[in-house]
């Protein structure tokens, strides 16, 4: 009787675990196509052996991995029309060598050699014949031969083999990719080999036609680059928008930056797109850190990372309404019977979305253990493999050790109800302590009167009343989340228009330029964090208004390594605020400091005057569903 327990106990997990991924395949949108998938990561894929494929019959974008959509928690990420043809542009992530758009880019092997009706090496394409014109990539060239597309599929892989028969006066080449999907990351590794007589310089690039959730390319759309970037044409450098006197009563919003301006290291579009010409983005000549592009629209919470192995040249940027694509163009010369081999990674976020989270709920816990011990010891072709469960970072193609590590790290981490690591109700009514409801970071009231008129009725509960002369609260010997880490902070607050001065919420770290960790209400009643030499202030939404505002500040870093004011994000009242002011810095928080809330550190520091709530620090990055969630219990 207890082994027949024990087996229906097996199947009953097995089909909660397993059962809603089994039900709910995801299916092509697309004529043609066939789906990749790993965990909650679906990746629609053009099929050359299709007769209904629209995207393997063209003479510029290579049939080869051609990516039309990726999915990740059921968002989309790709600019992906149904419909398509030889030369139009169809969405997705087509590849293409050898552009010859600008003087500094190569045409393709063999074009400039002949005349008029001569053949010539479009990689990736096949060989082709060349006009009487110069080269433009826009112009249907009579085919010579198309290249031989073979390709075999797995559940979340794909091989292409691409072969020609022939050459372009001695110029001919084979090109392999493996397509990969791993939960959260679309692996692309490339390997293209001389198999003519000549050799050749070719350049290749993806199309990058990024658009998050359908929604247009403009307000909270920006391209990061992990270096301070100069572009051309020149991009205007980012201005804070100004308020000028509308009578006598008030001011007016006015903002004069223009679609798409330039802070530093990134592109941030401030306005509604209809379409910018391209932008060329180089690199400083002595940076040798990563070739990293990020892009994001925070409004959805999502985020794409794009790297490559072999260093891109330069970057082109080109932006319509509906879609944004930061292009990496590489560059390869190859002699007769060399080979290069480089990969390009996609990694992609969303709100909610954990590396580790191998079932698809959100959350990391023992329905993802169970899927990770089915998966034990098992690799690629095998009866066992589950990708989803290859988490290790990187991923090795091989579930053992690593993967059950990077498992324990995140275990029983909920993307959508994350956990504090130190939270203060002020439900008290009485004393001068201040309780941490998870942990032992309890707080003293200093500059109180002792007599618990501090002690109020809260937005939830109770709370605390600060007189704005003395009254702080500190908590010996926690000094916060500090260096690069990422964290968040969210706290309920109620306090009245103080035109003159600059009021402190919390504060921590050690009062340096880029080591500080200051939340606070501005002159300008807005919300801003300030980190000793950079600040950022939220745009929107006034909180010195004498009403209860949630308020949340949250450290994203793009760069790990190096995280800055704009990574930054501001939430009023379970909104995602644009930038109103703002001065870059890095960040790299010190821990000389104890925590305090309702004042800074410093001889002169100005205190908190009003009511403060439900107080709460996490040492990892808080999404907007769970602000949300928090803003609306």
């Amino acid at each position: 009787m207890k082994k027949r327990r024990c087996i229906l106990f097996s199947v009953v997990v097995f089909a909660t675990v397993y059962g809603t991924a089994l039900a709910d395949e995801p299916q092509p949108v697309h004529a043609g196509t066939r789906i990749l998938h790993s965990g909650n990561l679906v990746v629609e894929i053009g099929d050359p052996d299709s007769p209904d494929c629209r995207w393997n019959k063209g003479l510029r974008f290579s049939p080869v991995a051609n990516i039309i959509q990726v999915k990740l928690n059921h968002r989309e990420f790709c600019y992906a029309p149904v419909a398509g043809g030889s030369l139009s542009y169809i969405g997705g992530l087509p590849m293409e060598f050898d552009i010859g758009q600008e003087s500094f880019q190569p045409d393709p092997p063999g074009y400039n050699e002949g005349s008029n009706g001569s053949p010539f090496l479009k990689i990736g394409v096949g060989i082709l014949t060349r006009n009487a014109s110069a080269y433009n990539f826009s112009s249907t060239y009579p085919v010579v031969e198309l290249a031989r597309t073979t390709t075999t599929w797995e559940p979340d892989r794909a091989h292409f083999v691409q072969t020609l028969s022939g050459t372009a006066n001695g110029y001919c080449c084979r090109l392999e990719e493996d397509v990969i999907v791993k939960n959260d990351t679309l692996f692309l590794v490339y390997n293209l080999t001389n198999t003519g007589t000549k050799t050749f310089t070719t350049e290749q690039y993806l199309h990058n036609f990024l658009c998050f959730s359908q929604q247009g390319v403009g307000p909270n759309y920006r391209v990061y680059f992990p270096y301070d970037l100069t572009a051309s044409p020149e991009v205007q450098e980012w201005e804070p928008p100004q308020l000028e006197k509308a009578g006598r009563t008030g001011y007016d919003f006015v903002d004069h930056n223009p679609p798409m301006v330039r802070l530093e290291n990134m592109i941030l579009y401030t306005k509604p797109i209809t379409s910018v010409p391209k932008t060329w983005i180089y690199k400083p000549e002595d940076y040798l850190g990563p070739d990293t592009i990020a892009v994001e629209q925070s409004d959805f919470g999502q985020r794409v990372m794009i790297d490559s192995t072999l260093r891109s040249a330069y970057v082109g940027i080109w932006t319509t309404s509906y879609q944004v694509s930061p292009e990496q163009f590489v560059f390869m010369t190859l002699a007769p019977g060399e080979s290069a081999t480089f990969t390009r990674t996609y990694t992609f976020s969303t709100d909610g979305s954990i590396r580790q989270d191998c079932t698809g709920d959100h959350t990391v816990n023992e329905s993802d253990l169970f899927a990770f011990s089915s998966a034990w010891l098992a690799a690629p072709g095998t009866a066992h493999w589950n990708s989803s469960c290859d988490v290790s970072d990187p991923p090795d193609d091989w579930i053992d050790n690593k993967d059950l590590a990077a498992l324990g790290q995140a275990w029983n981490r909920d993307a959508t109800n994350p956990a504090p690591v130190a939270y203060w109700a002020f439900d008290e009514a009485t004393g001068l302590a201040a309780a941490d409801g998870v942990g032992s970071h309890d707080g003293s009231l200093i500059g109180f009167i002792g007599d618990d008129s501090q002690w109020v009725t809260g937005h939830v509960g109770g709370a605390i009343e600060f007189d704005g002369l003395d009254d702080y609260v500190e908590f010996d010997g926690y000094p916060g989340v500090g260096g690069t880490n990422p964290r968040a902070f969210v706290a309920w607050i109620n306090t009245q228009e103080i035109s003159t001065e600059i009021l402190p919420i919390i504060a921590w770290g050690q009062d340096k330029p880029g080591a500080y960790w200051l939340v606070e209400v501005d002159e300008d009643q807005r919300l801003r964090l300030s980190c000793g030499s950079g600040f950022v202030s939220a745009n929107e939404q006034q909180i010195g208004d004498g009403d209860w505002h949630h308020i949340a500040v949250v450290l994203d870093p793009i760069d790990p390594e190096r995280p800055l004011i704009s990574d930054v994000l501001l939430y009023v009242d379970g909104e995602r605020r644009t930038i109103y002011k703002m001065e870059e810095a890095d960040i790299n928080t010190g821990d000389n400091e104890n925590v305090r809330i309702g004042a800074s550190h410093g001889p002169d520091t100005n205190t908190f005057g009003g009511l403060i709530d439900e107080v709460a620090i996490f040492d990892r990055v808080v999404g907007l569903t769970a602000i949300q969630r928090a803003f609306l219990q």
